[in-house]
């Protein structure tokens, strides 16, 4: 049995894990993966100011047995590892760990873009059956529908049943794991980036002056086609347009290139991918932005830009009709697409004309409770990692 004194210092100094994908799913620094490695990590820094606190991101194209450190930015320290180490991190080195935190953002997989990694499943038999580390999932997210999520459900449910604390990103993804028969609670947690503060970052990063109002669009590569007969289509001629990209993951940049041999000098071009400050800070530039990423949605958030969201996520529940509807954001700024329809776009012309026309405000009041939802998550994180740690 552990001495008291050990215990009580565990619980006010526990070694914290972080694993995800903070780094993008392929180490292509993903703005809205890094911004909730950076929240979570700077919440245990300031509720763990003693604790050791080390992220792990999975890169799903990295070769070799190894991993590597990067912290490119100055703001979150993050060791790489590859796919075939996902056992061996959790038989070996996770069990180090005081408490093991999984998540946010969509670890728990289900679409087409890459296969299931395990370890956010913690599925070795060897993890799952000790009863530490504490284990989190934090503001996770699954694409797994009611009809999917079956031929998974003992997956779901072994990694629930071993965690800790369980919380989610839409209530959807809460009431369709809850349909599986798990017991433990399981919180319904908006995307906590909501909660970042970007004003120390804008301080040093003046918004450019334009002689008319600025339009920022932002779109995946694969709607980039039906992107061309929007902007064919559309009367923009009130707004200076600039087409940037904001996230490799979605190959912005080749929607950028495309636009301009198609348009040439009709508008403005950004032509290198940002940090993933950079990234978040570029769509504050604008006085409206178009983008069909949810991060690209709370960036403009966060600093005030009115937005229209192209979303080409199947379910109608998805993460930005919820974003939206918890914020008081009318849905019709969520123009839904057929995610296989890359001319889906084309067809909505006049429609987006008349978003821009209109405001976009977001009830302070409502956003105000979203980040005490998103605080409250975190002190039950933190409560949950100290009652488990001092545990004898």
């Amino acid at each position: 049995m552990e001495s008291t004194s050990y215990t009580q210092e565990r619980g006010e100094n526990p070694r914290i894990a972080m694993v995800g994908m903070f780094g993008g799913m392929w180490k292509e620094y993903n703005p809205g993966c890094f911004w909730t490695g950076y929240k979570t990590y700077t919440e245990m820094q300031q509720r763990f100011p003693r604790s050791r606190i080390d992220a792990y991101s999975i890169d799903n194209k990295m070769q070799g047995a190894h991993m590597v450190r990067e912290n490119p930015y100055g703001f979150l320290p993050i060791r790489f590892f590859p796919r075939e180490l996902q056992g061996d991190l959790l038989e070996r080195v996770l069990p180090r760990y005081d408490a093991v935190i999984i998540g946010g953002d969509i670890v728990w997989g289900g679409d087409d873009v890459v296969e299931d990694n395990p370890i956010f499943f913690a599925q070795s038999p060897s993890f799952l059956e000790r009863k530490k580390p504490a284990l989190l999932f934090n503001c996770v997210h699954t694409f797994y529908d009611d009809t999917h999520i079956h031929a998974m459900q003992e997956t779901f449910r072994s990694a629930c049943a071993r965690a800790s604390y369980i919380s989610v990103r839409t209530d959807a993804i809460r009431c369709r794991l809850e349909r599986l028969g798990i017991p433990q609670p399981i919180h319904h947690v908006p995307d906590i980036v909501l909660d970042c503060d970007l004003r120390p970052f804008r301080q040093i990063r003046p918004r450019p002056e334009t002689s008319k109002p600025s339009l920022g669009i932002s779109i995946r590569a694969r709607l980039a086609d039906g992107l061309i007969r929007f902007l064919e289509r559309s009367d923009l001629h009130d707004y200076e347009v600039s087409l940037f990209p904001f996230s490799r993951q979605y190959n912005n940049l080749e929607t950028v290139k495309r636009v301009k041999a198609a348009f040439r000098e009709r508008y403005r071009y950004v032509e290198t991918y940002g940090d993933p400050v950079e990234s978040f800070l570029r769509v504050g530039d604008f006085d409206a932005v178009i983008t069909d990423t949810l991060h690209g949605i709370t960036a403009a958030i966060l600093q005030q830009v009115p937005f229209i969201s192209i979303d080409v996520e199947p379910e109608q529940t998805s993460r930005k009709d919820q974003q939206m509807e918890a914020l008081g954001i009318g849905k019709e700024r969520n123009i839904r697409l057929n995610g296989s329809d890359a001319t889906g776009l084309e067809r909505i012309a006049d429609k987006v004309h008349g978003l821009l026309k209109e405001p976009c405000v977001v009830d302070a009041e409502r956003l105000l409770s979203v980040r005490q939802i998103i605080r409250t998550h975190f002190d039950a994180m933190e409560s949950t990692i100290r009652a488990q740690c001092t545990e004898t």
